[in-house]
């Protein structure tokens, strides 16, 4: 399983995005075994509301959809409690270590994302992690 970041999503979807052409090639090299979680479409909400998007919770379900992934179910009382621990070690602003954290509990292999500050510490996560 493969783990879609917000930010790839976003920039898959808004073709004005500086990032699509990236967005587009990562999503065209990956399996077809693609999640999300509820954490992402809280953030995709919250990003279509904040830019005046009526209905952004549909919205952001459509998006989830256009990238061909689906929402994984994870606990998210174990994931604060996970994050808390891995804070210290990985320096990561909040959602994205929930992400990294979602990614991890939820068994997946992979972590699909265009944030430079998380692709500078991967190894760092592939070790915390074992991803």
């Amino acid at each position: 399983m493969i783990y879609i970041d917000t930010d790839v999503i976003v920039s898959y979807i808004d073709e004005a995005d500086p990032n699509h052409g990236r967005a587009l090639k990562l999503m065209e090299s990956l399996s077809s075994d693609r999640v999300v979680s509820r954490l992402t479409l809280v953030e995709l909400a919250s990003i279509y509301s904040r830019t005046g998007l009526e209905e952004p919770l549909p919205l952001a379900m459509y998006s989830v959809k256009s990238t061909g992934a689906s929402v994984v179910e994870v606990d998210f009382s174990e994931v604060l409690r996970n994050a808390v621990v891995k804070a210290p070690i990985l320096k990561l602003r909040t959602l994205d270590l929930l992400h990294i954290t979602v990614c991890r509990i939820a068994g997946c292999e992979e972590f699909a994302t265009l944030d430079s500050s998380i692709i500078r510490k991967s190894e760092v996560i592939s070790y915390s992690f074992h991803l």
